[in-house]
């Protein structure tokens, strides 16, 4: 869908400046479009003056809603084929809609639209600048019956679904790109053998490899993938045709417009597909997961850069300098991925927060719906854009990580080990045994390098060790290649890991493509129909040949649930 994809990575740059834009034309505009005593709304019948000049810059949403534009459109072709082919709207009138929304998207896709029209901007919304533009394009007998069968309840949120939906299979395609980027590095020749140390608690734990490591982040990331594919699945459903909460007396084809739309499957309950926004929830609760992934792996570079590590060493295009002092390199940029984490978790907890609390239905509190999940979507898609090139770019000093690995008794595990295996000592007490010379050498400032010191103790607590055994255990790297145990950090155990994680990999990407050609051909059909109908829907004259259209371009025929 090289149409949408476009606009999806335009718009994504429109948006998160969140400047709201002076609402005062509008508020100006607003009283000139009404007589006195009536309001200038689409809705505004019941109402007997136009919303106060003070609460439109506080209500609006149109800053927000340019974000989705497209899908908004989108929805409306579908719904209004769907009228169509029902006979709810005479066909001609529907094909003569659907021709002029299409335009409507194509100006908007390449950039010719101006969303912040004045002659339009005296409306709430995307939806209702949408139709008033459309009504003005049209009449109101014709571009007036579009909103038929529904309300802005189930209309906001599947424009908000689809719009969140494109994202997260934007967001889903970095990732892979990111675990594709760690494996790239773990399988490199001699990363299975470079070692280096591991951590518990800040402190020196056990030797690790490289590829190890590596691969660590990498099955982060894939555990990441399918909770973000848990969420997408979850947005991936059609509420439209709820109505307000209840559904509608027309006889509506929900399962037309699922398929149009490019849904997996239809939101049956209507006061649920309207009044629920647990999808939401998912969606920031997993944004906000896998920034905490970048925001550890941020922190590990952050700490491996500085002089007293000198472990890693930040490419120049992955640091910055200071306005003060020459000598400086500094972690920026993964500075602000470890600092933007508390940004993403309160994108989560005012969802949770918004929620809570809301009866049942379609709540104008939703409005914020929009503006945390674009603005969650937009970081996270941001963040995961620079993580491959920071992977690829950043050097590991491997020489000073096995110097390190030697310093702070980080093989005093597989002394205690080699003591329970060839000596038949308890572990407790070969625990007992090392920690006591772990201390001793600590207190004379040595460490387990010093193997005549090591020998005199072991002799000292009665054992008679081999020298060249001790030596063996003693040495990080050696230590780090026998531990082939099962998801292990020896080559044989990495080799394994690698596979299954490739594996996964694979199964992520496969299920990416899936779910991209499903709303590809989705959006090809409903535009497709749309061109086909001609201009102002010429070519329809009968349901019979809006049908005849709709049946040659629909992606195929869903079931009910």
């Amino acid at each position: 869908m090289a149409m949408l994809a476009k606009h999806a990575r335009q718009s994504a740059k429109i948006l998160l400046s969140r400047q709201i834009r002076s609402a005062q034309p509008t508020a100006m505009f607003a009283r000139s479009m009404c007589a006195e005593g009536q309001s200038g709304k689409l809705w505004g019948g019941r109402f007997e003056k136009d919303t106060n000049e003070t609460v439109v810059p506080w209500a609006e949403s149109l800053t927000c809603d340019e974000e989705m534009v497209v899908e908004d459109l989108w929805g409306s072709i579908a719904h209004v084929t769907m009228l169509g082919r029902q006979g709810i709207v005479p066909a001609n009138d529907a094909a003569h809609i659907i021709s002029t929304l299409v335009g409507f998207q194509d100006d908007m896709m390449e950039g010719r639209m101006d969303f912040f029209d004045k002659k339009f901007s005296n409306h709430d919304d995307v939806h209702m600048n949408m139709e008033a533009r459309l009504i003005a394009a049209t009449s109101m007998e014709v571009g007036g019956q579009m909103h038929t069968t529904r309300s802005r309840n189930d209309q906001v949120p599947v424009s908000s679904q689809m719009r969140c939906r494109t994202r997260l299979l934007e967001l889903r395609g970095k990732v892979c790109d990111a675990v594709a980027a760690f494996m790239k590095r773990a399988d490199a020749p001699g990363m299975k053998e470079a070692v280096m140390p591991g951590y518990t608690h800040y402190q020196h734990a056990q030797p690790l490899s490289v590829a190890f490591w590596m691969s660590q982040y990498a099955s982060v990331l894939n555990r990441d993938l399918q909770r973000l594919k848990n969420a997408y699945d979850h947005v991936d459903r059609n509420p439209l045709g709820g109505g307000a909460l209840a559904g509608t007396s027309f006889p509506t084809d929900r399962m037309l417009t699922t398929e149009l739309l490019g849904f997996q499957k239809l939101f049956t309950h209507s006061l649920d597909a309207t009044g629920n926004r647990d999808w939401m929830c998912e969606v920031l609760a997993a944004n906000a997961t896998l920034h905490t992934t970048w925001s550890r792996l941020a922190g590990e570079f952050i700490t491996w850069s500085s002089y007293e590590y000198r472990t890693v060493t930040m490419d120049d295009g992955f640091a910055m300098g200071s306005s003060m002092m020459p000598q400086k390199k500094n972690p920026g940029p993964c500075e602000l991925l470890r600092g933007r984490q508390g940004i993403m978790s309160g994108y989560l907890m005012a969802g949770l927060t918004m929620l809570h609390g809301l009866p049942s239905g379609y709540n104008r509190d939703f409005h914020e719906e929009k503006e945390l999940i674009f603005a969650s979507c937009h970081m996270a898609n941001r963040a995961a854009s620079i993580i491959p090139s920071l992977v690829e770019s950043t050097t590991f000093n491997l020489e000073r990580m096995a110097e390190v690995c030697d310093k702070n008794f980080m093989t005093a595990t597989e002394l205690a080990n080699y003591l329970v295996t060839d000596h038949n000592v308890p572990f407790r007490a070969t625990h007992h045994i090392v920690g006591s010379l772990v201390g001793d050498l600590t207190r004379k400032g040595d460490n387990l390098t010093n193997t005549k010191a090591v020998m005199d103790h072991l002799k000292k607590e009665g054992i008679n060790a081999d020298e060249a055994a001790v030596r063996r255990v003693l040495d990080p790297k050696e230590v780090m290649l026998t531990y082939n145990s099962l998801g292990g950090t020896g080559p044989k155990a990495v080799t394994e890991i690698s596979r299954e994680i490739h594996t996964d990999l694979d199964k992520h990407r496969a299920e990416l493509a899936a779910d991209q050609k499903r709303i590809d051909t989705a959006f090809n059909a409903a535009r497709s129909i749309a061109k086909a109908v001609g201009e102002k829907g010429k070519n329809v004259k009968s349901v019979d040949d809006l049908a005849k259209i709709i049946d040659q371009h629909r992606p195929g025929k869903m079931s009910p649930p």
